[in-house]
């Protein structure tokens, strides 16, 4: 008989996460749509969020001046037996400096994320979003894994068709 363990430590995540943020910092300093400050701020909320174990899915999507999106990356979190890892990249996506550069995450569990805000170590306010993260009808055109021992990222990146 096998016995698989999903253990991972602070560190596991900790090298996940640093993949996640170096993604969102090339994003934001190629698509001049974010500011690189945000978006740091953005990758410690990620990790406290992940930390807290409340944390599933994070969407980072492109959009033009007009709100339209133009294209996407979206982590949804792994645990388990992981493919090996793979370097942050693949992130050549249009300048767009008059657009704007979004991040929504979904939770996995509603409690540990409340509890998580009202602890104060979020940088950001998180609030809910609007925004679809529904990528019906667009090209899902490369796929990346993030991992470290049984924790991982795994990126799909959408664009128009």
């Amino acid at each position: 008989m096998i016995t698989v363990t999903q253990t991972y430590t602070q560190i596991d995540i900790r090298k996940v996460n640093e993949k996640f943020l170096t993604d969102l910092v090339m994003l934001a300093y190629r698509t001049q749509a974010m500011e690189i400050k945000r978006a740091k701020e953005i990758g410690k909320d990620v990790f406290q969020m992940t930390l807290a174990e409340c944390l599933e899915r994070i969407d980072i999507q492109l959009r033009d001046p007009r709100g339209s999106l133009v294209r996407a990356h979206k982590y949804t979190v792994q645990r388990g037996i992981l493919r090996s890892t793979e370097r942050p990249g693949d992130n050549a996506w249009p300048c767009l400096p008059n657009g704007s550069l979004e991040c929504i995450v979904t939770y996995s569990d509603l409690q540990k994320s409340n509890k998580l805000k009202e602890s104060g170590n979020l940088i950001l306010n998180w609030e809910p979003s609007s925004l679809s993260t529904d990528y019906t009808g667009m090209q899902n055109v490369s796929s990346r894994y993030y991992s470290s021992q049984n924790y991982g990222l795994h990126r799909e990146t959408f664009t128009i068709k």
